[in-house]
């Protein structure tokens, strides 16, 4: 199975490819429903603080995805599903600011995890990477925007 293939099964089992129409329908209700958003983690090396440098034009190097959901009492919320290197422990960060937790890839390089965090960034970006960072395993969140 090609490895876009995996990724996107992954994507459909973990429930983000539904985000979208989510998105829609909380907008759509209004109220004081949570704010959801979705960013890509592109493979580059680095970036600044807001990732204003990253884009997700080259599908090539989308390695995952991450649901980012802002509760009403400024909790969020992130679910991130990656595609990566096989038997991997992946270090997840709010970028600039904190680690929130670690992905372990499984033997297809799929890994899901959710993780919790108090508001801090208005737009919280995100990287990821591999113990001791090595060139070329690095992911940087395409910039979120919250509604």
């Amino acid at each position: 199975m090609c490895r876009m293939s995996r990724r996107w099964q992954l994507l459909a089992l973990s429930g983000v490819l539904t985000v979208p129409m989510a998105v829609s329908a909380v907008n759509a209700q209004g109220g004081n429903r949570p704010a959801l958003a979705e960013a890509m983690l592109v493979r580059q090396d680095s970036s600044d603080c807001g990732n204003s440098d990253v884009k997700a034009d080259d599908p090539s190097r989308i390695g995952g995805t991450v649901l980012i959901t802002r509760e009403s009492d400024g909790q969020y919320r992130v679910k991130v599903a990656i595609t990566a290197t096989p038997n991997t422990v992946y270090h997840f960060f709010l970028k600039c600011v904190k680690q929130l937790g670690d992905l372990k890839t499984e033997d297809e390089g799929q890994a899901i995890a959710e993780f919790e965090f108090a508001a801090e960034p208005s737009a919280p970006t995100f990287d990821m990477y591999p113990e001791g960072a090595p060139a070329g395993q690095k992911f940087q969140s395409t910039p979120v925007k919250l509604p």
